[in-house]
């Protein structure tokens, strides 16, 4: 397992694992794929010294070598609330598996890294927004120390069902 800074390269897999959680109607609010090409200018506004955007590598099963790892995962860091410079200390966390990747302590992990380089970052507030459905995030974020903050009920609707936004925040 490595966990590194994203290449632009590594784009196309960063979408194809968005693109995976859009069907499930549990991890976020698009209903439609994206493109990588629609991604390049959001892929842009990270940058490793505030906010980054990481990917994890696992290796392919039978692979020994560098080109054998494929990415698994992928945590990115928002500024909160547009960038308004009073929240500069505030950053909201992005975090999404491949399917065939979940349940295998990766969200925890790369959560738990993304935590103990917020000092580096200069960020003491970290949020998650999930779906009030959602319960594996809650559980993960919950068990990390986050702490509910907000419950914006019925605010989305997926395929005709209203459903709510749950607002985390971890002090760290």
């Amino acid at each position: 397992m490595n966990i590194r800074d994203a290449q632009e390269s590594d784009l196309p897999a960063i979408v194809e694992i968005y693109n995976a959680a859009i069907p499930t109607r549990i991890a976020t609010a698009d209903l439609e794929p994206i493109t990588v090409e629609s991604r390049y200018l959001w892929f842009k506004q990270y940058h490793p010294d505030k906010r980054p955007l990481w990917v994890l590598e696992v290796a392919n099963e039978g692979g020994k070598n560098e080109e054998d790892k494929e990415i698994a995962a992928w945590i990115s860091l928002t500024s909160f609330y547009a960038g308004r410079p009073a929240y500069s200390a505030t950053a909201e966390i992005s975090i999404y598996i491949a399917p065939q990747h979940q349940r295998q302590g990766y969200g925890k992990h790369l959560i738990k890294r993304l935590i103990e380089f917020c000092p580096q970052l200069g960020v003491t507030t970290l949020l998650a927004m999930y779906f009030d459905h959602n319960i594996g995030s809650q559980r993960l974020f919950e068990g990390l120390g986050f702490q509910p903050q907000g419950h914006l009920t019925n605010i989305a609707i997926l395929d005709g069902q209203q459903r709510g936004l749950i607002i985390a925040a971890l002090r760290v």
